[in-house]
């Protein structure tokens, strides 16, 4: 395992590939890619479906079902994780999405992959940054 995917990463990877640049989709598509994911990021999409802010087109647990792929392990929080996503030194926002999930790429030792322009030169930790595509209609 080398990356772990942001939030927004993981729901664009499953339900808008095509906003991917190639060489991120090559990444994802690649059948020996593994990948973590936080714990968190399922709560992430969770909440926003709930709140209406991320409209899907099934049920949350179906969408879960699909989004959890083989290739993708669900890496729990930990008390090495909160304390180290209270600890960030530097961190570039308050978000503690941002946080929590940053310190499951430091405490696992993985890059993280993300779209999120505040996290792209984050010195404190791996990161892996794209600018997403406008989706084709």
């Amino acid at each position: 395992m080398t990356y772990l995917l942001d939030t927004s990463v993981w729901f664009r990877a499953v339900s808008h590939e095509d906003s991917l640049p190639s060489d991120i989709r090559r990444i994802i598509r690649r059948p020996s890619s593994q990948f973590g994911l936080s714990v968190f990021s399922l709560w992430e999409v969770g909440k926003k479906h709930q709140i209406g802010k991320l409209k899907l087109a099934m049920s949350l647990e179906q969408w879960f079902d699909r989004a959890l792929s083989a290739n993708i392990s669900v890496l729990p929080l930990s008390s090495a994780i909160i304390g180290d996503a209270t600890s960030l030194p530097d961190f570039p926002n308050s978000d503690p999405a941002d946080e929590l999930i940053t310190a499951t790429a430091r405490i696992h030792h993985l890059t993280l992959m993300t779209t999120d322009r505040m996290l792209r030169k984050y010195k404190h930790a791996k990161v892996k940054y794209f600018k997403p595509l406008s989706p084709k209609n």
